[in-house]
């Protein structure tokens, strides 16, 4: 449970582990530099069950955070809840269940719901995918979107040990989890998708998720990170291209060339074409005011790819 300033919430969020009919849990709470009563409450549950664990840090953001608790777990599974969210009272036991009956998935997920603040009376259906997916499925589907709800997991702690740990690096920030399943797929671990409603996941004002550019950016580089063309259709790269290329576009706009250059010289590394090497000359030159010779670049590409496509 990674937990920044989340004092609102903590406390709930703590209970609803405590009060899994499946009892042999252990708790990992990272406190990653919080500055309000985050820690505080945090070590009173600390004082009345010892399978809760918290472990301070200076503030390193999501991916370190869950890092340090995945580096401590002693369990078979690991799974994630953040410090604002909810789990359905049986969730740890009926996965338990799932993950015997479906012996060859290395990651259980679970639908669930979405409620605002502290209104989950009028929550509704999270919606998710269910059944046995194989990896090379649960890979093109990830690239549609993010599938797996991070608070209703459970993987195997064993294919984390082979994949390696959550990537920090600060422009992943926000889908971290997205990047994992992705990783997970490509290592050829399958999913399995539980219809059962397992989690409340809490949606806020200071969510991370409500800043379109700082995950559209994370969402990119997560794309070209995993980029693998032998599993993916000429179609389903043109849309992944054309969602990277929106987004290159829409950060020269506002003046983060930083931003674009890194994009579109990490595209150039998955497809090297002349029109890339022009546009980083491009916006390395002008900034902002490249921002039309670039769209036009791109759509110009665009169309040639369509064309020698038929």
């Amino acid at each position: 449970m990674p937990a920044f300033n989340a004092g609102e919430y903590i406390a709930e969020a703590i209970n609803s582990v405590i009060s899994q009919t499946f009892y042999n849990w252990e708790l990992i709470i990272v406190n990653d530099g919080s500055t309000d009563n985050t820690r505080k409450i945090a070590d009173k549950f600390t004082l009345n069950d010892e399978r809760i664990i918290l472990i301070n840090q200076q503030n390193k953001r999501l991916g370190a955070a869950r890092n340090a608790g995945i580096t401590a777990a002693q369990g078979k599974w690991i799974a994630f809840l953040d410090a604002d969210d909810i789990w359905v009272n049986d969730k740890l036991e009926k996965q338990l269940s799932a993950a015997k009956l479906e012996p060859d998935a290395g990651v259980i997920f679970s639908d669930g719901f979405t409620f605002y603040d502290d209104n989950k009376e009028n929550a509704v259906p999270y919606g998710t995918k269910t059944g046995l997916i194989s990896s090379d499925a649960i890979y093109k589907l990830e690239y549609e979107g993010n599938y797996i709800p991070v608070l209703s997991v459970m993987v195997k702690k064993a294919h984390l040990d082979e994949i390696g740990l959550q990537d920090e690096n600060p422009y992943i920030y926000g889908c971290e989890d997205w990047d994992y399943w992705l990783r997970l797929a490509i290592h050829g671990t399958s999913f399995y998708g539980m219809e059962d409603r397992l989690f409340y996941y809490r949606k806020h004002s200071s969510n991370m998720s409500n800043d379109n550019n700082l995950m559209n950016l994370a969402k990119a580089t997560v794309f070209i990170k995993n980029f693998k063309k032998e599993l993916l259709t000429r179609a389903e790269i043109s849309r992944i291209a054309g969602f990277v290329n929106i987004v290159i576009c829409s950060f020269v706009k506002i003046g983060k060339t930083k931003e674009a250059l890194f994009l579109n010289n990490r595209m150039y590394e998955v497809s090297k074409g002349i029109f890339r090497k022009l546009s980083s000359l491009l916006i390395t030159a002008f900034g902002n005011r490249s921002y039309y010779l670039v769209r036009m670049f791109f759509k110009a590409n665009s169309s040639l790819r369509a064309g020698n496509s038929r």
